[in-house]
C-alpha cells in the first residue's frame, strides 16, 4: 500500500475529505521500514499494537470512572442544617460539577502550573475576577494557608479551608473529582512511571548496599538506602518492619519488589496521613 493508496482510501471514506498532512501522519506511523509502501505485515502489527493501547486506556478509564465518584459527602454544615435548624445530618453533599468548578478557578490562580499558588497569584486573580474583595487578600490567603506559613497553597489546601471536617482519604476524593478524565489518565500514567522511576532508583541504591552480594539488607543497611532515594528514617524502618513481617533481621529484593508493587502506595499514604494529624496537633 502507497501513500497515494491510503489518501485515495481516506478521501473516499471520510465525509469531507481529509487533509495530505494528515495521511501522512498516518503513513510514517505505518511505514516503519521507510519504504514509501506498507506491508499487510506492518499494517497489521501497527493496528494491534494501537487496539491493545486503546483497551490498556479504556481499561485504566473504567478503573478511574469506578473510583472517582460523581457525588461525595463530606462531614460539615450545610445551608440546609441551617434552614431545618437541625444538627441531625452534619452533612455537606458534593457534586462533581461543583469540584470541577473549583479546580477551574485554581487553574486560573495557578499561571505557572507549578501546584502552588501565592499571595501574589491570588492578587492577580482577583484584581481581574473579584476587585471588591482585594482589601481581604492577606487574611483570605492566611485562612487557606493554615498553620503552615509557607508563603505558598496547594489545592488541598484550598479544599482543607473550604472542607475543614474532611479527612484526608475526603480530600483525596474531592481531588480526584476536580480533574477531567483527561487530566486523571495522564496522572495515572504520570504516577505509574514515577513509581517505576523510583523502584530502579531504589534497586541501584539496595545493591550498593548489598556489600556481599547475597541480594539482602539488615535493618541499618536498608534504613541508609532508603534515606539516599527520599525517605524518611521513620518512613524507612516502617518499611523495613512491614517488610520483615516474620523478624529475620534481614529484607531481600524479590521481598521489597513485591511489597512495592502491592503496598508501597498505601503505605506513604498512611504515613503522610499520620504526619497531618500529628502537625494539626
Amino acid at each position: 500500500m502507497s501513500w497515494a493508496d491510503l489518501y485515495a482510501y481516506f478521501s473516499k471514506e471520510v465525509e469531507g475529505g481529509v487533509s495530505a498532512k494528515s495521511v501522512d501522519a498516518l503513513f510514517k506511523s505505518l511505514d516503519r521500514s521507510s519504504r514509501g509502501s506498507v506491508t499487510l505485515q506492518e499494517f497489521t502489527e501497527v493496528v494491534t499494537q494501537r487496539l491493545s493501547s486503546l483497551r490498556a486506556e479504556k481499561e485504566l478509564e473504567m478503573r478511574l470512572a469506578e473510583r472517582v465518584p460523581r457525588i461525595h459527602v463530606v462531614p460539615g454544615s450545610n445551608r440546609l442544617n441551617c434552614v431545618a435548624k437541625t444538627e441531625v445530618f452534619r452533612v455537606q453533599v458534593v457534586t462533581r460539577p461543583m469540584v470541577r468548578e473549583l479546580g477551574q478557578v485554581w487553574a486560573e490562580m495557578d499561571a505557572d502550573r507549578d501546584g502552588r499558588v501565592s499571595i501574589a497569584d491570588l492578587r492577580r486573580y482577583f484584581t481581574r475576577t473579584q476587585p471588591g474583595l482585594l482589601p481581604f487578600l492577606t487574611s483570605i490567603f492566611r485562612a487557606i494557608e493554615g498553620k503552615g506559613r509557607t508563603g505558598m497553597v496547594t489545592f488541598q489546601h484550598l479544599l482543607k479551608a473550604l472542607y475543614p471536617e474532611a479527612s484526608p482519604a475526603d480530600l483525596r476524593t474531592l481531588q480526584a473529582m476536580s480533574t477531567s478524565r483527561k487530566s486523571r489518565l495522564a496522572a495515572a500514567a504520570a504516577e505509574a512511571a514515577a513509581n517505576d522511576k523510583l523502584l530502579a532508583e531504589i534497586q541501584g541504591v539496595f545493591s550498593v548496599f548489598d556489600d556481599d552480594q547475597r541480594g539482602e539488607l539488615d535493618e541499618e543497611e536498608f534504613v541508609s538506602a532508603m534515606e539516599l532515594t527520599g525517605h524518611t528514617k521513620e518512613e524507612a524502618k516502617g518499611m523495613f518492619k512491614a517488610i520483615d513481617a516474620e523478624g529475620s533481621g534481614v529484607v531481600r529484593w524479590a521481598a521489597f519488589r513485591k511489597w512495592y508493587t502491592s503496598s508501597y502506595s498505601r503505605f506513604m499514604e498512611e504515613a503522610q496521613r499520620k504526619m497531618l494529624e500529628e502537625g494539626a496537633e
